[in-house]
């Protein structure tokens, strides 16, 4: 297991690092009132080398919880 300050090797493409930084998202989501749109920042890892994205452990949590607050939000 990598160290939290060490790069880790992308796993797809296997030569570039991903780098971790914390990015703003925006993103939309249907339920039963519509579309819900949120827009959230959370920790993405981003492959040097084929620029492949990744969540950040922990997202899809925060995901999570800005659906449901935005949801609750409406009617």
């Amino acid at each position: 297991m990598a160290a939290e300050d060490e790069p880790v090797v992308c796993e797809i493409c296997k030569k570039g690092r991903v780098t971790k930084r914390m990015e703003e998202i925006a993103f939309r989501q249907w339920s039963d009132k519509g579309y819900i749109h949120c827009r959230v920042t959370i920790l993405m890892g981003t492959c040097d080398n084929c620029d492949v994205k990744s969540l950040g452990p922990g997202s899809e949590k925060i995901l999570d919880e800005a659906f449901q607050r935005e949801y609750d939000k409406l009617p």
